[in-house]
């Protein structure tokens, strides 16, 4: 629940606080610990039957792939996520020395700021992770068609080198009369934002459904 919250509340916290999003139709996409999604459709956030509409994190993109905690393989958080970053470092063992000791967060901010340096061989990890944030977003075009995708959390600290290779895989892959109406950018928010977000949503869910609270 805390999960599904931090991505409606980061869809809210976008829609009320930043001056830059002028439309009623946008996507806060959160890549981090897990993958998820928050998606608001002319003004409304989409919640689904029992509240877990738009959990892009588990929607399979390798019915052969990596198996996940849900039951699903080939999740897509298996592939961008912190945790799936982790992974990625312990494994080549040279581009984060002592990543192993590191937790999620911090293997993957020590990564970006070896990418950030120019270091090609972090880029290369930066732009495969982003390749997956590509996919991602191409589901998310065809699935929610939203005006606006912003890309928030953790891994959206890759900064421009993820940005522009999500840009270009969505391209290569997306309907062009879609890609060519729906922006991309990454979240300039501060975490005080996400939590007036998180208490718009909750006053919101009290709001449409006060009886859940009384039960």
């Amino acid at each position: 629940i805390e999960q599904v919250l931090g991505h409606r509340a980061g869809a809210m916290a976008q829609y009320l606080f930043d001056p830059t999003i002028t439309t009623e139709n946008l996507a806060y996409y959160l890549v981090g610990e897990g993958v998820g999604l928050g998606v608001i459709d002319h003004g409304n956030i989409i919640n689904g039957a029992l509240g877990a509409a738009t959990e892009i994190g588990h929607v399979s993109i390798d019915i052969n792939g990596k198996p996940c905690d849900c039951g699903n393989v080939g999740c897509l958080e298996r592939y961008c996520s912190t945790p799936a970053i982790h992974d990625t470092l312990i494994a080549d063992g040279t581009v984060v020395p002592g990543a192993a000791d590191m937790t999620h967060t911090e293997a993957a901010r020590a990564l970006f700021a070896k990418a950030g340096d120019g270091d090609e061989a972090a880029i290369a990890i930066v732009r495969e992770v982003a390749r997956y944030v590509g996919y991602g977003c191409v589901t998310i075009f065809n699935g929610y068609n939203p005006e606006h995708i912003i890309i928030g959390d953790i891994v959206s600290e890759a900064g421009p080198i993820l940005l522009d290779e999500v840009r270009a895989t969505v391209a290569e892959r997306a309907i062009p009369e879609i890609n060519a109406s729906t922006s991309i950018s990454l979240s300039t928010l501060s975490a005080d934002a996400a939590v007036s977000g998180a208490a718009a949503v909750a006053v919101t869910q009290f709001l449409e459904h006060p009886s859940v609270f009384f039960d």
